[in-house]
């Protein structure tokens, strides 16, 4: 019978392993190309808050400008012109780093260059109005004309619509960058969803000919012996097995959700085994170039694997069920404080933790919150001589606030609102390492215990934690 000759059997194998081993290879590329984007879309967004930045330096030192002059014309101080001398000395660095920020965009250097020409305007401008006061010459037609205000008020004009423009392509990359996640996650699941339908189409197909083929040979061999019998009876039960053990494999594709998320890490695997493999055994002929796109391939593939693995912690929380029970939170911050300590016994250090500090919740999971909060604050206090790090607990209308407090790099509170979603950083990866999961997972722990958290910092002033919990109270 045709399906029961050995070479039709190993092309039907070679068939059934070739088809998926070829469509996962796709979706490693696939991975790879998205990750790729996400990356391009993520440094898209930094440029965009740089140029920001230096748009606001910009207005602040003109304002300064044109605030000193304004002082020194009405009570002749010449205290008065001190920030105007200042903020003309680093108005030019201001310009010229602006303007290497936008150097990617036509109608933003565009504005520039007229910001430079209106500049130089009212640079004249206001110098003619020193002039004159000092030479006791008409300066207060000058200012009752208004010519001056209407200058500065045309800077300011092209400052906003910089700034505008720049907060609207910002927010387009964010979108972009949002979409590309989505189909990263959506793509490889429906991608191996498609592929475990195959692999279950194929293996029923092949188990079908199978049953067929013996089935005819069992219909053939029922004039014989009871031996033969037998042997039907046996056939039949490992047919009847091997129903069994697909009934089994369709059920479990109904929690294919989390599969596809925790196979993820399986072509992310290949990508970093393979990349590796090829610097180890062709590194001789590879570029300096070859090199170091590989090991930025392999560090991409690490860094999926790191965010795949957070999402899928993160997923577990909301599914977790909680435990109610008295929990000392001083002893878990120390217990966690201490094995940040032994990670680098030579860091100059010191951690306060207060004692006493007692609630009710998850003991498992409030573990996690203080990992998070004070891991978080020892990176970021990593680059500083002397660092301190304190948990304590404030009182606010009877209710006690867990503080975690540093005195690290901090951030910059416009951009608070980033802090506890997924993916979210607020410095460069090069600066400090991370995935941008651990306040979101923080969050989410802290509101199923029925509390919130919020925080305050400032850039190079250090960073303040505050949560609060639904029983405060051992």
């Amino acid at each position: 019978m045709a399906y029961l000759d050995p070479h039709r059997f190993r092309q039907l194998l070679l068939r059934s392993v070739a088809l998926p081993a070829t469509l996962m290879a796709l979706l490693a590329v696939l991975l790879f190309w998205e990750v790729r984007q996400l990356l391009l879309a993520d440094e898209s967004a930094d440029r965009s808050d740089a140029v920001l930045a230096q748009a606001t330096e910009v207005r602040q030192l003109l304002v300064d400008r044109e605030t000193g002059v304004r002082g020194f014309l009405l009570t002749g101080d010449e205290s008065f012109l001190a920030p105007y001398h200042s903020a003309g000395k680093v108005l030019p660095e201001a310009l010229a780093r602006l303007d290497s920020s936008v150097a990617d965009a036509p109608d933003q250097q565009a504005r520039l260059a007229e910001l430079r020409r209106r500049s130089a305007g009212w640079e004249a401008f206001a110098a003619d109005e020193l002039r004159r006061y000092r030479n006791q010459e008409d300066w207060v037609k000058l200012v009752a004309e208004g010519e001056g205000k209407r200058r500065m008020d045309g800077l300011r004009q092209l400052l906003d619509e910089l700034a505008f423009v720049e907060r609207e392509r910002a927010t387009q990359r964010s979108a972009l960058a949002e979409r590309q996640a989505r189909l990263v996650l959506w793509g490889g699941a429906a991608w191996l969803l498609f592929l475990g339908l195959l692999l279950a189409w194929l293996s029923r197909r092949q188990l079908v000919l199978l049953s067929g083929d013996y089935e005819s040979l069992l219909e053939r061999a029922q004039s014989q012996a009871n031996d033969l019998r037998a042997s039907e009876a046996r056939l039949e039960q490992r047919v009847a097995q091997r129903t069994q053990e697909l009934t089994v494999a369709n059920r479990e594709l109904e929690s294919f959700s989390y599969s596809v998320s925790h196979d993820l890490r399986a072509p992310l695997r290949a990508v970093d085994g393979f990349s590796q493999a090829l610097l180890e055994d062709e590194g001789e002929r590879i570029s300096e170039d070859g090199h170091e796109h590989l090991r930025r391939l392999r560090a991409a593939a690490t860094r999926m694997g790191q965010l795949i693995d957070d999402l899928l912690r993160l997923s577990r929380l909301s599914r977790a069920e909680l435990t109610r029970e008295p929990v000392d939170l001083s002893a878990l911050a120390r217990d966690v404080t201490d094995g940040l300590k032994r990670t680098e016994p030579g860091r100059d250090a010191t951690f306060d933790i207060a004692p006493g500090l007692t609630t009710r919740g998850d003991a498992r999971l409030l573990r996690v919150v203080l990992e998070n909060l004070l891991g978080n604050a020892w990176k970021f206090t990593s680059q500083r001589s002397g660092a301190r790090i304190e948990f304590f607990a404030e009182s606010q209308d009877g209710r006690p606030h867990y503080c975690v407090r540093d005195n690290g790099v901090g951030f910059d509170m416009a951009y608070s609102g980033k802090l506890f979603s997924p993916f979210q950083r607020l410095h460069r990866p090069t600066e400090f390492p991370g995935t941008g999961i651990g306040l979101a997972t923080v969050q989410r722990i802290i509101h199923r215990h029925g509390g919130d958290i919020t925080a305050e910092a400032a850039p190079d002033g250090g960073a303040t934690f505050r949560f609060t919990l639904e029983e405060s109270h051992a």
